[in-house]
């Protein structure tokens, strides 16, 4: 049973320049007011994603991506079975999205779907503010997340097909 409608969670740390760009996206589609959908930030350890995700129809979690070579700005999508794990270099931090998702899974506090979407990064230092090329990506990226969310919600309305 699913009563949580859509979650959006921005990770990482606003006081290390770029890694703060999963919480600035947030804090944007916070700020749009979209019904039915809430946003979280602040995210520290895997146990707060599944309290946060659990029974939601549709998460979608905004991080950081630190890849080499990098092109700050890149924006991915990743679906559940493409959701990269840290061996694979894609978060600066703790909380890794494929693991919390499989604990989730054998406690039942999984959403019905997961959507992950990450920013190719360029400066994780001390420091507060993003650098150009990863601001500008934000609002494309709040406008993918935006159309998620429409098509999630949209499949939900659509009448499914009787079975014979």
């Amino acid at each position: 049973m699913t009563t949580g409608g859509v979650v959006v969670v921005g990770l990482g740390n606003s006081y290390r320049r770029d890694d703060g760009v999963g919480v600035a996206a947030a804090t944007a589609l916070d700020d749009l007011g979209l019904p039915g959908v809430r946003v979280r930030t602040g995210i520290a350890e895997p146990m707060s994603l599944l309290d946060v995700w659990t029974d939601a129809e549709l998460a979608v979690v905004i991080d950081a991506a630190i890849v080499t070579p990098s092109a700050p700005g890149r924006i991915r999508r990743y679906d559940l079975s493409e959701v990269p794990t840290q061996s694979d270099g894609l978060s600066s931090h703790s909380v890794d999205v494929g693991r919390a998702h499989a604990l989730g899974q054998a406690l039942g506090r999984v959403p019905d779907t997961l959507a992950v979407f990450t920013i190719e990064v360029a400066d994780t230092g001390h420091g507060t503010g993003l650098t150009p090329q990863v601001a500008r990506a934000v609002p494309k990226l709040v406008g993918m997340v935006v159309a998620e969310i429409n098509r999630a919600r949209s499949a939900r309305r659509s009448p499914q097909p009787a079975s014979r």
